[in-house]
This record gives structure tokens, C-alpha cells and sequence, in this order.
């Protein structure tokens, strides 16, 4: 399956929204007819939403080229500095604005194997996850793209994990989601358009979960109706409940075989892995529930423990493996898993 990607170049990206007066509908001082005026509102209306560099309405999109990653306002990016120079590793950066909100996304890209896999990372306050992303483009190829919030988790109240609602009937179950965002949902989903295999995350989390005398809300421990448990198996299986993998689907791992048998390839690699059941009732409006809802393939989600970087690092590399994804200085061989 394959998915909407984000320009590489110039020439090619999406460009600046139209600007300037709209034309006049009649003389000045002089009322036009109203079916003029209804007409040239709609004629406007339509031009607005075909422009280059806009979305839906009221939604700018634009993305720069390869820059100095020195440039970057992102903590993040300055700290990998080193690594991203020396791979090398194309810095971009994207603005999204959508009504109150404008969104910037710090992207990364390898120069000689773009289109190997991308990591997303919504939360901006889980610093182990992004190195492990950078190490992964690195290794694999592909890219990542990083949602900015100031080094927060949130951006003005808004959790950018819990804002892939597009409609208002979707967002209306969200509790976590202020306001339909069909502008930034289509901004990062336009990131897989071209590039095969599945939608990837990473994620970091507090030790434990508060039902368990811990202080995060993700555990291999915390199962719901709708959220279940699948641990690791071998003797070199990581035992941590905090370090999973995330999937999720539009049906139950009895009624979903291609999905089961993953399942059961990540645990015969030792990786813990949890799995969601989306449904109208629990969509959360986070990029893995809108990737099942909407039926846009596979999703996995590496969630690991603060500060657990080779742990985190060891799930990329079981993950790999076990898609069929293999790293740059290897022959490329079939995935079983991809283009399915």
C-alpha cells in the first residue's frame, strides 16, 4: 500500500496560498446584484480550496527546502547536530496553519534513501524518542517528521497526538481534540504518499501506570475491553512492561489473521506488543486510531520507558527485522510484510 508524501524540492512543493484583493463585483459606489455577489463568493470559495499550498478551508501549507540544520529552532535538532551533518541528513522545516493553531514540523530526511521508512513523533517533550528516530534515518533510510511544541508536550492546550480528527463527527467523541483538523491531518499523512510499508511512531512513557503503583498510562499491565496484551516470548524477550509496541485495528486480533500472525512475529522476537480495537465508541482522534479507522494499513507505534535509548534502539532493530526492513549497508531483500 502507499501512502501521501510531502515535496522534496521547490519545484515541486506546494506553494504559497493566493494572496491579494479579490476582484471587484461592480463599480464602486455602486451595489452589485446579489446573485453577482453569490456568484463571485463561490467562484472564490472554489479557487481558495484549489490553490496551491492550501487545504481545506482556512489551511495554509508550506515547506521549505533542504536547510542548515543549525537554522533549526528545535532542541531536538541541535542536539543531534553532529549526527544529522555527518550522515548526511536533509533538514526541512513545514508550517501548518489551521485557524488558532500554527503547526511547525521539523523533518529529516536521508539524502541517498528518502524513501525508506518514517517515524512520526507528535510529542515534543520525549527527547529519547527523537534520538532514536534520528539513529533509525540513519540506519534504515527514510526519514521522520517531529511535531514542534516548544519542548512540551502540548501546543496551546492541544495534544498533537489526539488531534487526527478531520470532521466534526469526529471530533465530537474526542475528548483530547478542541477542534476538527483536516489541514494537519492531511500535512502528516501527505508525508507516506510514495512510500511503502506501514505508518510508524515512537513514543516515550513514564515508568509504570498509576493503577500499578507507577506514574505513566502505559503498561503492558493496563488492558481495557478494547485494549489487550500480547507479552514477549524467549529468553532474551524485553521484560519491561513499559517498552511495547502499539498497533491497533478496525477489528479484533480473532477476525484480523494477517494482523494475528504479526502479533505473533513481534513476540517470537521477544517485543511486547499491545493492541487496539478501534471502534466509534473509543477513537481518541490519535494518529493510530485514524490510521484503523480510515483503513490506511499498518500502524506500529515503539513505545519505550524515559531514558530507555538502546532499549528503544533494540525495538527499532526487532521491528525491522521482523517487517523485512534491512538496513542501509545490507543487500535488500523482500518483505513479506510490505506491499501486502
Amino acid at each position: 500500500m502507499r501512502y501521501p508524501r510531502a515535496p522534496a524540492s521547490a519545484s515541486a512543493r506546494a506553494g504559497a496560498p493566493a494572496s491579494g484583493p479579490p476582484a471587484r463585483a461592480g463599480e464602486p459606489g455602486r451595489p452589485a446584484p446579489l446573485a453577482a455577489l453569490l456568484g463571485l463568493l463561490s467562484l472564490l470559495l472554489i479557487l481558495s480550496a484549489c490553490a496551491p499550498g492550501t487545504g481545506p478551508s482556512g489551511v495554509a501549507i508550506s515547506i521549505t527546502d533542504c536547510m542548515d540544520p543549525a537554522r533549526a529552532d528545535s532542541a531536538d535538532v541541535r542536539r543531534n547536530l553532529a549526527e544529522i551533518r555527518r550522515a548526511p541528513l536533509c533538514y526541512r522545516r513545514e508550517a501548518v496553519r489551521e485557524g488558532p493553531f500554527h503547526w511547525t514540523f521539523h523533518i529529516l530526511e536521508h539524502r541517498g534513501h528518502a524513501d525508506g521508512p518514517l517515524w512520526v513523533l507528535p510529542h515534543d517533550n520525549e527527547n529519547t524518542a527523537f534520538d532514536v528516530a534520528v539513529q533509525a534515518v540513519i540506519r534504515y533510510g527514510g526519514g521522520l517528521l517531529a511535531v514542534d511544541a516548544g519542548g512540551a508536550r502540548q501546543f496551546r492546550g492541544q495534544d498533537p497526538n489526539r488531534n487526527f480528527g478531520a470532521t466534526d463527527a469526529e471530533s465530537r467523541v474526542c475528548i483530547g481534540q478542541r477542534r476538527p483538523a483536516p489541514g494537519y491531518t492531511r500535512a502528516v499523512l501527505a508525508h507516506f504518499k510514495g512510500r511503502p510499508g506501514p505508518i510508524l511512531a515512537l513514543h516515550n512513557n513514564h515508568d509504570g501506570w498509576a493503577g500499578d503503583g507507577g506514574y505513566g498510562n502505559i503498561s503492558l499491565y493496563r488492558e481495557t475491553p478494547s485494549l489487550r496484551a500480547y507479552p514477549g516470548r524467549g529468553a532474551d524477550r524485553l521484560r519491561d512492561a513499559d517498552d511495547i509496541v502499539m498497533m491497533a485495528g478496525p477489528r479484533p486480533l480473532a477476525a484480523d489473521p494477517a494482523r494475528r500472525r504479526r502479533v505473533d512475529a513481534l513476540n517470537a522476537a521477544g517485543l511486547n506488543v499491545m493492541y487496539k480495537t478501534v471502534d466509534g465508541r473509543n477513537f481518541d482522534c490519535s494518529l493510530s486510531d485514524y490510521v484503523a479507522r480510515h483503513g490506511l494499513g499498518d500502524y506500529y507505534n515503539i513505545e519505550a520507558e524515559y531514558d530507555h535509548r538502546e532499549v528503544q534502539l533494540e525495538m527499532v532493530v526487532r521491528l525491522m527485522e521482523t517487517l523485512g526492513i534491512r538496513p542501509l549497508r545490507r543487500a535488500a531483500a523482500p518483505s513479506p510484510f510490505l506491499g501486502r
